[in-house]
């Protein structure tokens, strides 16, 4: 196969804690926002990208937040989102009075229907449209390549795929051989999760009172993990996956 940087990618991701794929949209995720924020923060094209999408969606707006060092930018972004919101509702209304009320009946004028369909966004959130993208593709390449040795040990090796992922994989799975080698791993994988985390309940008898606890005290917080995904791995994405 042709061994791209995604590839290499994939198997640094698998040596890592929680869900590769998890990992690697996430990380897109990050440079993309540190891009925008650094370096395309002044571009027309970026601020008329934040007006049409009235900012980003709630779970990327609030990652926004842990760029502290970019508080400028994102108050240059969002004061053109909350420009355009102003802007279309004055477009809306053809204001000769205060009162809103009037304002929505009078005869001619916006329902508040239209107005609130106006002021939904007019384009999707940029990094959910990158979570997407880099998703497809870390998916695609490991449903290509399930059965490559190197990703097949790399597979193994790790805390497996959360269940959203897992499904990704399977849908994306070229060829049975792919296919089933993913489900026996993926098996193995959560078998031995689910091992642990009942060890982790045992330890709640009386009977097993005072027993040091191991690994498997985090094996509750990993299945929540395994079985939802990654935190902010969907962005706002409600759809099944």
């Amino acid at each position: 196969m042709d061994r791209s940087s995604v590839y290499f990618d994939l198997i640094e991701a698998f040596g890592q804690p929680g869900c590769a794929i998890c990992r690697l949209a996430l990380r897109d995720v990050q440079r993309h926002l540190d891009s925008l924020l650094y370096e395309y923060v002044n571009e027309p094209e970026t601020n008329d990208t934040f007006r049409r999408m009235r900012g980003l969606c709630n779970a990327h707006s609030w990652q926004l937040r842990t760029f502290r060092g970019s508080v400028l930018s994102i108050s240059i972004l969002y004061e053109a989102a909350l420009d355009e919101v102003i802007r279309t509702i004055d477009q809306a209304t053809v204001i000769p009075s205060s009162r809103l009320g009037r304002l929505l009946g009078a005869s001619g004028e916006m329902s508040a229907a239209a107005l609130a369909e106006r002021l939904e966004p007019q384009a999707p959130c940029t990094a959910c449209t990158m979570l997407d993208e880099g998703e497809a593709r870390y998916l695609r390449l490991l449903g290509d390549h399930a059965a490559d040795r190197r990703v097949e040990h790399a597979y193994r090796a790790s805390e497996g795929l959360c269940l959203p992922h897992f499904r990704g994989a399977l849908r994306a799975a070229n060829g049975s051989e792919n296919a089933g080698l993913m489900i026996m791993i993926q098996r193995a994988i959560w078998s031995k999760l689910k091992g642990e985390l009942n060890l982790f309940m045992d330890k709640y008898d009386a009977r097993h009172a005072g027993e040091p606890v191991g690994d498997e005290g985090t094996s509750w917080q990993r299945t929540i993990a395994r079985l939802a995904g990654e935190w902010n791995a969907f962005g706002q994405r409600r759809e099944k996956k």
